[in-house]
C-alpha cells in the first residue's frame, strides 16, 4: 500500500510539472488547479510594461531657406518651406512637439558640413556650407543656421537670398550680375507708382512716399547681354514699412515689380494695392528676391502686417494671390525678415536714404 501511495505522488508531481510548463488547467478528481506562466497574462489583462509611442516623424526635404547676407560676409539661414511637386508647400512643426522634435530636426538637416544650393535670380550661383546652429528661438521653428558661401569669385550677393536642399539634384553654378540703381529708376518710380495707384481709384495718390525702390535681375530677360534691370518698389500713404500700426486710418500700400521696355520705359509685369485702417487689416508687401523650384519662378515677398513679418511667395500666371509658405509662427525667421533693410552686396533706395513721394518728379 506504502508503495501505491509513493507512485501515486510521483505521478501527482509529474503531472504538476508537465503542466506548469504548458500553463494550462488541471482537473484531479473533484479539485480544479490553474497553472499559468508567471510572464503570460491571461487575455484582457494589461501589461505590466507599456511600449513608448513611436517619434513624430521628420518632415521630408528638400526644404527651402531665406538667407541673410551680412555686411561681414558671414550669413543666416532658416528653412521655411518644403519644395514640393507643385511649388512651395507649408512648413511647420506637427501640433505637440517639442525641444526634442527640433534637436532632432537640426541633428538631421542642419550638421555642420550640409551644403545647400545657393539661389540668385532664381539660379544656382554657388553652395552654402552650414558651419553650425545657434539656439533655436524656441521649440516652434527651426534654428538660425550658419553658413558659409562657396561663389565664384566677384560674385555679389544681396541682402537676402535664398537656398534649397538638402536632397536635390547637382546642378552647375553660374555667376549672375546684379544690377544697380540707377537715375532712370529714380525718374520712372514715383511716375509708376502714381499711374497704378490712380488707376486703382487711390484719391490723393502723390501723397505716396516711397518705403523702398530696388534694382532687380529677373530671369530670362535680356538687355545688352546682362539681366534686364528690373525694379521692385514699395509706396506708402499714411504708414511705414514696419510692424506697427498704421498712423492713418486711410493708410495705402502699392508694391510692384517693373521690367524695362525700351520702347514704353519701365512696365509693370505686376503690381498690388491695399488699403486699410488698422493693424489687423494691414499688409505691406516688399521684396525679397526671385526662386525657382524645376520649371516655376517664384517671386518672393516680404509681407508686414501689424505685428510682424512672413514670407510670401506669388507665382507665375493670371492669379497672384499670396501663399503663406509659414505653417505657423516662427520668431527665428521673423529675426531674419525684420533685420535693418540695407542692401550688402547690391543698391536700392530705402525711406531712410531716398524719402521720394509719387508725385516727385
Amino acid at each position: 500500500m506504502a508503495s501505491i501511495t509513493r507512485h501515486a505522488r510521483l505521478a501527482l508531481t509529474a503531472l504538476l510539472v508537465v503542466a506548469g510548463a504548458a500553463a494550462c488547467d488541471v482537473k484531479w478528481g473533484g479539485g480544479h488547479i490553474a497553472l499559468e506562466h508567471p510572464r503570460s497574462p491571461r487575455a484582457g489583462q494589461d501589461s505590466v510594461a507599456t511600449a513608448s509611442p513611436p517619434p513624430v516623424p521628420l518632415p521630408k526635404p528638400p526644404f527651402v531657406y531665406l538667407v541673410r547676407f551680412e555686411g561681414d560676409g558671414s550669413a543666416s539661414a532658416v528653412p521655411f518651406a518644403r519644395a514640393g511637386a507643385a511649388g512651395l508647400e507649408a512648413f511647420g512643426w506637427p501640433a505637440g512637439t517639442d525641444a526634442g522634435y527640433a534637436a532632432r530636426f537640426d541633428s538631421s538637416f542642419a550638421r555642420p558640413g550640409a551644403t545647400l544650393a545657393l539661389q540668385l535670380a532664381a539660379r544656382r550661383v554657388g553652395t552654402l556650407i552650414v558651419t553650425g546652429t545657434r539656439m533655436a528661438v524656441n521649440a516652434t521653428c527651426p534654428s538660425v543656421t550658419d553658413v558659409r558661401a562657396l561663389v565664384a569669385p566677384g560674385q555679389s550677393t544681396p541682402r537676402w537670398a535664398f537656398a534649397v536642399g538638402p536632397g536635390l539634384p547637382d546642378s552647375v553654378p553660374a555667376r549672375v550680375d546684379l544690377p544697380s540703381m540707377d537715375d532712370r529708376m529714380r525718374t520712372f518710380g514715383p511716375i509708376l507708382a502714381e499711374n497704378l495707384l490712380k488707376t486703382a481709384g487711390v484719391e490723393r495718390a502723390y501723397l505716396a512716399q516711397r518705403a523702398e525702390l530696388r534694382a532687380v535681375p529677373l530671369p530670362g530677360d535680356t538687355l545688352a547681354g546682362t539681366a534686364a534691370r528690373g525694379m521692385a518698389a514699395t509706396y506708402l500713404i499714411g504708414d511705414t514699412l514696419a510692424p506697427v500700426p498704421p498712423s492713418s486710418e486711410s493708410a495705402v500700400s502699392l508694391f510692384y515689380l517693373a521690367v524695362f521696355d525700351p520702347a514704353r520705359g519701365y512696365v509693370p509685369e505686376w503690381s498690388s494695392v491695399h488699403r486699410y485702417g488698422s493693424a489687423a487689416d494691414k499688409r505691406i508687401l516688399s521684396w525679397l528676391g526671385t526662386l525657382r523650384l524645376g520649371t516655376r519662378r517664384l517671386d518672393m515677398l516680404a509681407e508686414m502686417d501689424g505685428a510682424a513679418a512672413h514670407v510670401a511667395a506669388h507665382g507665375e500666371g493670371e492669379s497672384r494671390d499670396v501663399t503663406w509658405t509659414e505653417e505657423g509662427p516662427c520668431p527665428a525667421l521673423r529675426s531674419l525678415l525684420e533685420a535693418p533693410r540695407a542692401e550688402s552686396g547690391t543698391a536700392s533706395d530705402s525711406a531712410a536714404g531716398a524719402g521720394a513721394g509719387a508725385g516727385s518728379g
